[in-house]
């Protein structure tokens, strides 16, 4: 069957490139209400055994579940909670994406009808929210804050994020130096240097911190209101963007000097993909995506 998504060829219910839903036939149904345990996760085929070792003179024991048809074994390691701990051909994909790996009985579930992990499916979401973003589709990400900026006309707020801090190169110049010839006793512990003085000179650049205040991102601008200065640019002004861990540095026209904004992880990145709510810091690089986003929209 092929995803509706992506287009990869997949059975299941769902798939495994993309964790997109599949459409399935009618008869395929009542498997919904199966156990985890009654299909394989790792071979999708088979039920799997349970089995109950015990431990020093019987005070322990350890419950698994293992598969007849590809060896794989899950060891329950909480209430509803198993680890894929062992398996006979390790290259499966389901050890390559899930070895050694604490799942609930839910999520191993999903994997035998063909789905993927919690977290595996967050990164796959995460990737087709930067994905559209890039084409374009820009999703809402903060609600105004209080002292935001007025948008213009036609103008759409984007994201408003506080606490972000507007650094820029500086130059910085050191002197190293010190007086020559031979030291004279003047008293006890007391010593003069007699000759002259000897000084160079370095300059070199640092970045500074220059402001701190709110960034906000429209359809049209990046505009930076702080505590000494604002600043507006325009979209189309920006040359070029360089995603931080936590911030963006651009290079924008009459402006020589680079503009570094960081503690975009102030905020707070909210999506929704087909029902599953995330909520993520926003990162430079996400920032950085939806800077050009924008400005294929234009």
């Amino acid at each position: 069957m092929r995803c509706p998504n992506c287009g990869y060829e997949d059975e299941g219910n769902y798939c495994s490139n993309c964790g997109s839903p599949l459409n399935q036939p009618a008869a395929t149904a009542p498997e919904n209400g199966l156990r985890w345990y009654e299909r394989c996760p790792a071979c999708r085929a088979g039920r799997l055994s349970k089995t109950v070792s015990r431990g020093f003179m019987g005070l322990t024991s350890t419950e698994s579940y293992s598969c007849p048809n590809c060896g794989a074994v899950f060891t329950r390691e909480g209430s509803r909670t198993f680890k894929l701990s062992n398996i006979s051909d390790t290259s499966r994909p389901a050890w390559r994406d899930y070895a050694n790996q604490t799942l609930s009985d839910e999520e191993w579930k999903r994997i035998a009808d063909g789905g993927v992990s919690d977290a595996r499916q967050r990164e796959l979401d995460l990737d087709h929210l930067i994905t559209a973003v890039q084409e374009g589709q820009i999703p809402p990400l903060n609600a105004a804050a209080p002292g935001s900026i007025v948008p213009k006309k036609g103008e759409r707020l984007v994201a408003t994020i506080p606490g972000v801090t507007l650094s820029e190169p500086r130059s910085v110049r050191k002197t190293y130096g010190g007086g020559g010839g031979p030291s004279v006793r003047i008293a006890k512990g007391v010593y003069i240097r007699t000759g002259g003085f000897a000084s160079r000179s370095e300059s070199h650049e640092e970045i500074r911190s220059i402001d701190s205040g709110t960034l906000t991102l429209t359809d049209r601008r990046l505009v930076f209101a702080g505590q000494k200065r604002t600043t507006s640019v325009n979209l189309g002004k920006i040359i070029s963007i360089k995603p931080c861990e936590d911030g963006i540095a651009i290079n924008r026209e009459g402006k020589q000097k680079t503009e570094y904004y960081s503690g975009l992880d102030n905020a707070v990145l909210r999506f929704s993909i087909e029902g599953r709510d995330y909520e993520e810091p926003l990162s430079g690089a996400f920032f950085a995506r939806l800077i050009e986003g924008l400005l294929k929209t234009d």
